[in-house]
């Protein structure tokens, strides 16, 4: 398939409905119209527009988005376009990657697998900060593969000095390629003495840490009145929020994680499952097995035989007296990538979500393209390698039976079940005819092509999951299933006009009434800030940061900003990611404010429906969750 064709379907996954994704997560999304029209806010990785507190990731995957939001406008769609961009540049890569090394048909087949991978159409149209890494770890494996050929330290300082634009995309996950690229250099070179080896490792070492650091650095170095406090962190330190929030609690400890979302007065539909909370994170058991099961691998390793396959034929090949060194390199590097990243996302205890094993995405689509190419090389030579074309399609057609199976309730009873049956009986009826018919024409190729296109099938259905149905936009998970719902488009738009609704009364209010306050409102967390950021571009206080429990106040502090005029409305309830610790920790500047405000009748600020006592409900996009309703309070005792 030319690569234009391919290109032209991912970006028709990537771009198809993408309006129904809205803001993707307005957690970053109200980040990006705070950092819009001021420089202090866009160097600090500000929230919300008084650069009160900073966001719980680096910065470089936002400026993009910010400058993408500078160029066209702020709007959800310039917003999501960077991941998109980014997305279409991470298959293109992969394509002169593979191409430059195993053959045009090898490229067009990893770009292709990429294409259609779920997990990395559900990224590349949220605005997540997955594609961002995903390219910067490509641009990294280029600048590796390139060091090791020609044993320059120029060129690895620029591998290591890309992961640490890659840290500074989303931190640790980006440093579990190091190892892979100084192991790949030295490798590369056995023959040179081990103070050649030490003198650049530690020099593109020294290259690493300080392009990896230097933001934090420069973030904890700046005096504390004169920067945002360091979101998510219990000592207000840009390299704590590196070691521990998105380092060790992302590996050791087990957490919880949630979209961004606004609180509203939405009732579920009749027959709707609501929870108290969202299921967003993964915690499946952690193994060797975790990535085989049907929930991540239906992300992205429906073509795994196929892949496996692939690596093998890439040694194999390497091993060969005839091969050069740089494929040997580059077969290293992918295998580095894929073992690295498989071992730490099926060992990790932490808070992980089910959407980072985009950043396998890569690796299996490359050794997919390998695979292909070689088997059909093989087919070519013609004797004992004309069986491997045929076994290699009904292994991985029974791998996507396994994970079809598991996503089916009534399987051969609906359209959906019948589609993929019948694609992944055709790979399997072509294989067999390949094996039995081991003839080198054009027909055998018509059958090989038809066996490949039909086992892209189940992927597609899976991909195409998140392109005509809402996802869970904060955290994407492609669910084949989901196509057989019917379309949420009426019920949708309703829901989005009473979200609107209800903040227009909410925020008219509070401008009506603001008088010469620094801040619109102060809520409790950055989830129920963010839609108020992005409706109004104006100030609001998230008293606790994104959880809603980091120490940034007490209640003297609050009691100060009262006096001096800077605060007068106040915010309790709401939309909450971590309810027994959000409670914990707000609890005493709530007790304040219930002690000393006045509470503000709910009929000038809020929407007729449930009273104040009955639990709210939102949607996510695939769930219901309960919200506690909100109050508010002015600080200033004027009579309302």
């Amino acid at each position: 398939m030319p690569l234009s064709l391919i290109v032209a379907l991912a970006a028709l996954a990537r771009t198809w409905q993408l309006s129904q994704n809205d803001f993707g997560r307005q957690y970053y999304a109200a980040s990006v119209r705070s950092m819009l029209d001021s420089w202090h806010n866009f160097i600090f990785n500000a929230f919300d527009p008084a650069g009160f507190v900073s966001i719980d990731k680096p910065p470089v995957a936002i400026w993009l988005q910010v400058a993408s939001a500078k160029l066209f406008g702020f709007g959800a769609l310039p917003i999501l376009l960077a991941q998109v961009m980014a997305g279409l540049a991470a298959i293109l890569f992969v394509y002169v990657l593979v191409q430059k090394y195993w053959g045009r048909m090898a490229g067009a087949v990893a770009a292709l697998a990429l294409a259609l991978s779920p997990v990395n159409v559900a990224v590349d149209r949220s605005n997540n900060t997955e594609s961002c890494l995903i390219l910067v770890l490509l641009a990294s494996a280029w600048l590796a593969i390139r060091a090791a050929e020609t044993g320059r330290l120029a060129m690895l300082c620029a591998a290591m000095a890309a992961i640490g634009i890659g840290f500074n995309v989303k931190m640790g996950a980006a440093l579990v390629l190091a190892p892979v690229v100084a192991l790949t250099f030295s490798l590369a070179r056995p023959a040179a003495p081990i103070t050649w080896h030490i003198g650049r490792q530690a020099i593109a070492g020294v290259v690493l840490v300080a392009v990896s650091l230097s933001w934090a650095i420069f973030f904890d170095l700046v005096p504390a009145p004169d920067r945002p406090y360091a979101g998510s962190t219990k000592h207000n330190s840009m390299l704590e929020l590196a070691l521990v929030h998105n380092g060790a609690a992302r590996f050791l400890a087990t957490s919880s994680a949630n979209p961004s979302t606004a609180v509203s007065g939405e009732t579920a539909p009749a027959g709707a499952e609501v929870r108290s909370q969202p299921v967003m994170t993964d915690d499946s058991p952690t193994g060797p097995l975790r990535l085989f099961r049907p929930r991540a691998a239906t992300q992205f390793a429906w073509l795994l035989p196929l892949a496996l396959a692939g690596l093998v034929f890439a040694w194999s090949d390497a091993s060969a007296p005839a091969t050069s060194a740089s494929r040997r390199i580059a077969a290293a590097v992918w295998t580095g990538w894929l073992v690295m990243y498989w071992i730490v996302l099926s060992f990790a205890g932490g808070l992980i979500h089910t959407y980072y094993v985009a950043v396998l995405g890569p690796p299996l689509a490359v050794f997919s393209g390998i695979a292909v190419a070689g088997l059909w090389s093989r087919w070519r030579t013609g004797k004992s390698g004309q069986m491997y074309l045929p076994l290699i399609i009904v292994v991985t057609a029974a791998w996507q039976v396994y994970l079809c199976i598991t996503q089916s309730e009534t399987i051969g009873s609906d359209w959906l079940s019948l589609t993929w049956l019948t694609s992944i009986g055709i790979a399997t009826i072509c294989a067999a005819v390949l094996y039995v018919f081991p003839l080198q024409n054009t027909l055998s190729k018509l059958f090989a092509v038809t066996a490949i296109g039909a086992l892209l099938v189940p992927p597609a259905l899976t991909a195409a999951s998140v392109v005509l149905r809402r996802p869970n936009i904060a955290a994407p998970v492609a669910n084949m299933s989901a196509l057989l719902a019917p379309p949420d488009t009426e019920r949708g738009a309703l829901r989005t006009s009473r979200l609107e609704a209800f903040r227009q009364k909410l925020t008219g209010y509070l401008i009506a009434n603001r008088e010469a306050a620094n801040f619109l409102v102060a809520v409790p967390n950055a989830n129920v800030a963010a839609p108020l950021i992005i409706s109004t571009g104006l100030p609001v206080m998230a008293m606790g940061g994104y959880l809603g429990d980091d120490p940034i106040l007490k209640p003297s502090d609050i009691e100060r900003l009262a006096s001096d005029r800077k605060l007068r409305f106040v915010m309790l309830g709401g939309f909450t990611l971590a309810p027994a610790k959000q409670a914990a920790a707000l609890e005493p500047i709530a007790r304040w404010v219930r002690a000393n405000g006045r509470p503000v009748d709910p009929k000038l600020w809020r929407l007729s429906g449930p009273s104040s006592s009955a639990p709210y409900r939102i949607n996510l996009g695939n769930e219901w969750v309960e919200v506690p309703p909100p109050e508010l309070f002015d600080l200033w005792g004027a009579a309302n």
